[in-house]
């Protein structure tokens, strides 16, 4: 359980936050509350929730880092929530009717917070695990929370104290919501129950269970005058239920794809609904007519709501995106921009000056100046995410490969697609450069290597046979390039690294050692040493001359290792893991130290040409530059 100083420190954090914005630039956001050792931070998480202010001028958004505070009119960030003492990060927030009280949640805690007199509100406890939804009743007197231990918990916003719980439910809550009049609950379960109920605020009682669903409900919300509850969900349908009997009264259907989110109108004459088919719906209640059909979000549209004055629709899509469109015209206003899922892969460049990134959500590759952060360009054109970037040696190319079974070249300078390559069946997870930058070799799930000649795009050569003794599911997982480029490293879903002579195209070494799947593998400068990871929590270090096991370095967290990476000068090593980045002395085996503050899987770490700098690419969709010279003792 969090301590008192714990609370108050990010009480602190919060209330001066929300109270006396940040007066910086745009740019400055870069370096808001970052954890220690860090210089910068790159985008700003992947979106889990976001709710309006009362007054309608702020977007509070509920991201993997912590909380941004937006100007609605201007779009700009205003400030970053976070909790730098614990690292955990709220699963979910609401903010009380009036705007004096915030509202957030993680396993199994509840914080609450006056936003008007800068004071500790209180502290909420009773489930017994993690907290899904929150819901304040119309009031804002009682706060109502749904968690992973199948219950409903009523506090007193005020005092503190647990007014009630509702039992009934067979799996975990994943909605609740409270009617307009405050008078009856709603709550909506997971998976194997997959019911609707309906309870009585004021005596607990259950009033009833729609079973109907046939499949996982997503959204509910009650129509303005309380008659009507309106569920959405994974088989696409939009449904109307008479909240006293129960009855289903009608359906729409017009959505591809699974509804995620609804809204109502004030008036009660539209409904708004966003579906994982990238549209965004109005509907007229009464006659079931779609009124207009809004797209512009790609991967899926995860949330929709009318603003406070009704005159706005804002939308979160699952390409990191939040729009804002004109409720009458269905025009776009804005575009609030930097929200990613999922950093795969980051690369500098081979002067230190540019930061390659590539976004999952949204197949694009961002290159940043990493002195000032500023975002140099934007390369679209995967259709798929990309996995894998790097820089040619002249570091006038970059080349990427994909999910889409492509490698494309880009011109760095400009950003124009210079070449696509196909060839590989499946997903392309790992590419390298030839010393002399004219080879590329790409590793695909498709268990092949392809080497390509760079100039033309031909394929010269291609190794499909001996990559595995099985049928692995993930093929070719990672491949390193030793720097003479005579030796190539392959790491499939086995407990096995193969080393290949380029030369010859047979295999020279099969390495063993690894107790479960090897994800990465890395040649030393020097190309003496290979070091390798995977799901078994370790790293090996191994004599590429004699194949011999040198030293097995054991994570001390016992987490999978997806990302490793040397110094230029050979002497250290950086492992990424689960919210950590660990450095390591490559002579002694011991740990140096590491990094914290990617509150999930690290998947990429790179060192800068110099060794100064230390590059993360999180599945919290952000890239932190890490100071070497400031390494934490952990």
């Amino acid at each position: 359980m969090r301590t008192v100083r714990f609370v108050y420190f990010t009480l602190s954090l919060l209330l001066i936050a929300a109270l006396f914005p940040s007066s910086g630039s745009a740019q400055d956001y870069t370096r808001w509350h970052l954890p220690e050792g860090a210089i910068a931070r790159f985008g700003k998480g992947s979106i889990n929730d976001f709710v309006y202010f009362p007054d309608g001028h702020r977007l509070a958004v509920l991201s993997s880092i912590g909380i941004w505070i937006y100007d609605v009119h201007t779009g700009e960030e205003l400030d970053l929530l976070t909790d730098l003492e614990t690292e955990q990060m709220w699963n979910i927030m609401d903010i009380s009717p009036d705007g004096r009280t915030l509202a957030a949640a993680t396993d199994g805690q509840v914080l609450l917070w006056d936003l008007h007199t800068n004071e500790l509100k209180n502290f909420l406890v009773g489930h017994a695990d993690r907290v899904y939804s929150l819901a304040f009743s119309p009031t804002g007197e009682v706060l109502a929370g749904g968690s992973r231990d199948n219950t409903i918990q009523l506090w007193d916003v005020q005092t503190g104290k647990l007014l009630r719980t509702f039992i009934g439910h067979t799996d975990r809550i994943r909605l609740v919501a409270y009617s307009n009049d405050g008078k009856t609950l709603t709550s909506v379960s997971d998976r194997s129950d997959n019911t609707i109920r309906i309870w009585d605020v004021r005596t607990g009682k259950l009033l009833q269970t729609i079973a109907d669903h046939a499949d996982r409900i997503y959204d509910v919300v009650y129509s303005p005058d309380n008659r009507t509850l309106v569920s959405v969900g994974r088989d696409s349908a939009i449904r109307f239920w008479d909240v006293r009997t129960g009855r289903l009264l009608k359906t729409f259907t017009g959505h591809t794809d699974s509804v995620n989110s609804i809204s109502y109108s004030r008036d009660g004459a539209t409904l708004v609904s966003g579906g994982s088919d990238s549209t965004i719906r109005f509907w007229d209640v009464r006659t079931g007519e779609t009124l207009k059909i809004l797209s512009g979000h790609t991967g899926g549209v995860g949330a929709v709501m009318y603003s406070p004055g009704q005159k706005t629709v804002v939308s979160r899509g699952y390409d990191g995106a939040i729009r804002f469109w004109d409720a009458d015209t269905g025009g776009l206003l804005k575009t609030l921009a930097g929200h990613t899922f999922f950093a795969r892969s980051v690369a500098f460049s081979p002067d230190g000056s540019t930061l390659a990134s590539s976004e999952m959500a949204d197949h694009t590759i961002l290159l940043r100046d990493v002195q000032t952060g500023k975002l140099l360009k934007t390369l679209v054109g995967h259709t798929d995410r990309v996995s894998s970037v790097m820089y040619s040696p002249d570091g006038r190319t970059l080349a990427s490969g994909s999910w889409d079974g492509k490698i494309r070249f880009w011109d760095v300078e400009t950003g124009r697609l210079l070449e696509t390559l196909a060839g590989h069946t499946e997903g392309v997870h790992s590419i390298v450069y030839s010393p002399d930058g004219t080879i590329l070799l790409s590793g695909s799930w498709d268990n092949t290597i392809h080497l390509w000649y760079v100039h033309t795009g031909h394929l010269l050569q291609m190794i499909t046979g001996n990559l595995t003794e099985s049928d692995p599911v993930d093929g070719v997982r990672a491949i390193s390039l030793n720097p003479d480029g005579r030796m190539l490293a392959v790491a499939t879903n086995e407990e096995v690294i193969r080393l290949w002579d380029t030369r010859t195209g047979k295999v020279a070494a099969t390495l063993t050692g690894h107790t479960n799947s090897v994800a990465v593998v890395k040649f030393s400068p020097s190309g003496n040493l290979l070091v390798s990871g995977g799901d078994d929590a370790t790293l090996r270090l191994w004599d590429v001359k004699t194949g011999k096991l040198l030293k097995t370095l054991v994570e001390p967290t016992r987490s999978a290792v997806y990302g490793i990476d040397f110094s230029p000068d050979g002497r250290t090593l950086a492992s990424g893991c689960y919210q950590m980045i660990r450095l390591w002395d490559v002579l002694t085996g011991e740990s140096r130290g590491a990094f914290t503050g990617h509150p999930d899987w690290n998947r990429s770490v790179a060192f800068s040409p110099d060794g100064q700098t230390l590059a993360s690419g999180s599945e919290n969709g952000t890239v932190i530059l890490w100071d070497m010279g400031q390494i934490p003792d952990r």
